[in-house]
């Protein structure tokens, strides 16, 4: 796994090399190497928790007052794998991962949902200090042998939802993703 001093390098890599996310100054219809993707946000509304998810293992969890209403929330990140008898994962080439938010049992804002093969995902919830007061975002971290992508979510009070930012994929900068040839995770 990808201990969490790494994971805020690689967050921190892309910022010093092209600068701050800012679409004014980002040209989407000209190829710009090594440019992050101004990808258009998407809200995530609430719905009901597929039974499926219920049923994956919990990897992590967190919880705090993510949308600003003074109620706590918990942000969830589990996986398809199993446990052992020992407690111990058992991994498989690739899996599914889901990260949601819950406010109650039955519904959640299913932040991410996918398959992802020989790798891993992660998250972090921080505030940004903005003009007008914090805006908590949740960063998930999403890292395969072939690609390395870190998504932004924070929570939007006129859509009563989630927007979803992404902030880096290697595959906007790539034809075929990346070859990772030495990390310093285990």
């Amino acid at each position: 796994m990808i201990s969490s001093k790494f994971v805020g390098i690689i967050m921190l890599v892309p910022l010093l090399f092209v600068g701050c996310n800012d679409a004014s100054k980002i040209d989407n219809n000209k190829e710009t190497p090594n440019a992050p993707a101004i990808i258009e946000k998407v809200n995530i509304s609430s719905e009901k928790l597929p039974e499926e998810l219920k049923k994956y293992t919990e990897v992590s969890s967190y919880t705090g007052d993510i949308d600003g209403d003074e109620k706590d929330e918990t942000i969830v990140l589990s996986t398809s794998a199993q446990k052992d008898q020992n407690g111990e994962f058992v991994w498989d080439d690739g899996q599914k991962w889901a990260l949601y938010i819950t406010e109650n049992a039955d519904d959640a804002y299913i932040l991410y949902d996918d398959y992802v093969q020989l790798g891993n995902v992660e998250f972090d919830v921080s505030d940004y200090y903005m003009n007008d007061g914090t805006d908590t975002k949740v960063t998930v971290t999403i890292s395969t042998g072939a690609g390395l992508k870190l998504i932004n979510y924070s929570y939007d009070k006129e859509t009563h939802g989630y927007a979803q930012e992404v902030v880096y994929d290697t595959d906007s900068i790539t034809t075929g993703g990346i070859n990772r040839r030495f990390s310093s995770s285990q």
